[in-house]
């Protein structure tokens, strides 16, 4: 009687604005050096499991999640038992990145006609600005954290609206519907790899952060040998050259080891923005 091979169920929240491909390589290399079987959801209404309603972690759906970091922490926060973080992360390239860590960034951007109009962020005053959705920390919270430090709220834009996801907010950018929108510079260089227009016509004014990267995560009760055999290879996967090739298709060099406290920054900036909306009051 043969054994079946063990299986690893993975679910992303971070489609579209990160192609699909980059997940789908990540997965099937696991698969191929772990000897497992692999699947993958796509969750493209949120950016990790909403607070309203049960998690994949929880109800035993998923293993392995690719999710923003914002969520990430609201979910221990409520379920400190459910997940934990995959202590592997990837490296990805920007030009603020001098340091090598595995962080991204908010660019802050405008359509390329727009650049003398709106050179830096400040003068996007009163103009039409995207944002993904409200938990977004590249998309929204740093938005809102910016403008605090401005000693402005919501109503610095004319017009704010949620878009649904980065890839919505650079094609209102892209189609004049917006002015500007802050982006995660990971999904941005992705896009931008991928899309002509995008690399011609979506102009960087700003770039915030550094922000840790979109974390990787465990479901708390999978084994702790499977955990240890995952981690391991993805932290050895730049050393395939077939797959440090394919890494460097999406901007990233290598994962390395990360803990919790990569998201430390993140937790004080949350405090910050507490309380503050994306959205302009009207009286």
């Amino acid at each position: 009687m043969s054994s079946h091979p063990p299986k690893l169920r993975f679910i992303t929240y971070l489609c579209p604005s990160v192609p699909v491909e980059y997940f789908e390589t990540i997965i099937y290399y696991l698969g191929d050096k772990l000897g497992c079987d692999v699947s993958l959801l796509y969750e493209s209404r949120f950016s990790g499991p909403p607070n309203d309603s049960a998690d994949p972690f929880s109800l035993n759906e998923v293993d392995i999640g690719f999710m923003c970091s914002s969520p990430f922490l609201k979910l221990l926060e409520s379920k400190a038992n459910v997940c934990e973080l995959l202590p592997a992360a990837p490296l990805a390239m920007h030009p603020k990145n001098s340091r090598n860590r595995p962080v991204y960034f908010a660019d802050v951007v405008v359509h390329k006609d727009n650049v003398a109009k709106y050179p830096e962020f400040k003068n996007l005053r009163g103009a039409r600005w995207a944002y993904n959705e409200p938990t977004s920390l590249s998309g929204c919270l740093s938005t809102l954290s910016t403008l605090k430090k401005m000693g402005e709220n919501a109503n610095f834009f004319g017009h704010s609206v949620q878009s649904g996801s980065h890839l919505k907010s650079l094609q209102m950018v892209l189609n004049h519907t917006v002015d500007g929108a802050a982006i995660d510079s990971f999904s941005l260089m992705m896009q931008k790899a991928q899309n002509l227009d995008l690399e011609k016509n979506i102009h960087v004014i700003e770039s915030w952060g550094p922000y840790p990267i979109q974390p990787l995560v465990f479901r708390a009760g999978l084994d702790v040998k499977l955990k240890k055999k995952v981690t391991q290879a993805l932290l050895e996967a730049h050393a395939d050259p077939e797959m440090r090739a394919k890494l460097e298709q999406f901007g990233i060099s290598k994962f390395v080891p990360v803990n919790m406290s990569l998201f430390d920054g993140e937790t004080q900036l949350q405090e910050d923005v507490k309380g503050l909306t994306n959205r302009p009051a009207y009286y």
